[in-house]
């Protein structure tokens, strides 16, 4: 953060201040004494939680009337649907969904999200999956034991699967791994939809959410897995943050905020992208 009226960065928080379109962070720079209010998003009237729900609404069926009207009743805001039209030609090259939306809204309602939360070592998982995106990417036989598989958790998770106490996350797996680093688009929407977080625990939902109605490839997210060895009576078991289909291939990733600030040799999990044939081992 910069100050807007020096360009200094010796500034301090200095507490919120209420505007017409909500609460926003004040700031005062030491060096030329002048007070501010941050802007997550410079140069735009609105900020990105009004951005990121009136692209949604859109993204889940409705029509740029309709998402305007939902975005002013949510927000106390008065955005027209050529602002829902502007923003969505702006997000184009990131929110990818507009590729396939022609295609689910002719064939779709707009029911076409399926949730489903439960309980996994006391602690609340909220697991979702695009139902048109989930058929159209793995109808005709292509991936279809996986489509099986997260249909299944409509009706919840197996009874065992909540007894079993070891969870991926705290295992510790001695494993060599080639870290590479890459900023790619999955990067690009968890970076805008984390704009519109106010505190640190929305952000993992937002990430998520927004990735699954918002973007082509995201089919799932907080999907269970498991694995059991009968000989030793033992098991570990987790969640898929958010799970993908591109190019034919099945990418798992997991979101990590802080994952490029972690030391290599203190890491407990195995992270899989770009896996073929994962459906064989479900």
């Amino acid at each position: 953060m910069k100050c807007s009226n020096c360009g200094s960065q010796n500034i301090i928080k200095k507490g919120r201040r209420k505007t017409k379109f909500g609460f926003r962070q004040f700031y005062y720079c030491k060096d030329c004494e002048k007070g501010f209010i941050g802007s997550k998003l410079p140069h735009k009237t609105y900020g990105p939680k009004v951005i990121v729900s009136a692209v949604s609404y859109y993204n889940l069926g409705n029509t740029l009337e309709e998402s305007a009207k939902l975005t002013n009743r949510r927000f106390k805001v008065k955005i027209s649907k050529s602002s829902v039209s502007q923003w969505l030609k702006e997000l184009k090259n990131i929110c990818t969904y507009y590729k396939i939306r022609p295609q689910v809204v002719k064939n779709y309602d707009q029911a076409i999200l399926i949730s489903k939360t439960f309980k996994h070592n006391d602690l609340a998982y909220n697991f979702k999956y695009h139902k048109p995106k989930l058929e159209i990417f793995c109808g005709n036989n292509n991936f279809s034991s996986l489509a099986t598989y997260i249909k299944k958790f409509e009706k919840g998770c197996p009874e065992f699967f909540n007894d079993i106490e070891n969870r991926c996350s705290q295992t510790k797996i001695e494993v060599g791994i080639k870290k590479e680093s890459r900023y790619n688009n999955a990067c690009r929407l968890a970076g805008f939809a984390l704009k519109s977080c106010d505190i640190n625990s929305q952000r993992h939902s937002v990430v998520e959410n927004f990735m699954l109605v918002n973007d082509s490839s995201t089919i799932a997210c907080e999907v269970p897995v498991w694995f059991w060895e009968k000989n030793l009576d033992m098991g570990i078991s987790g969640h898929i943050d958010i799970l993908q289909i591109r190019s034919n291939k099945i990418y798992v990733l997991d979101f990590k905020p802080n994952a490029f600030r972690e030391n290599e040799q203190k890491r407990t999990k195995i992270y899989f992208t770009a896996r073929r044939g994962i459906e064989d081992r479900i």
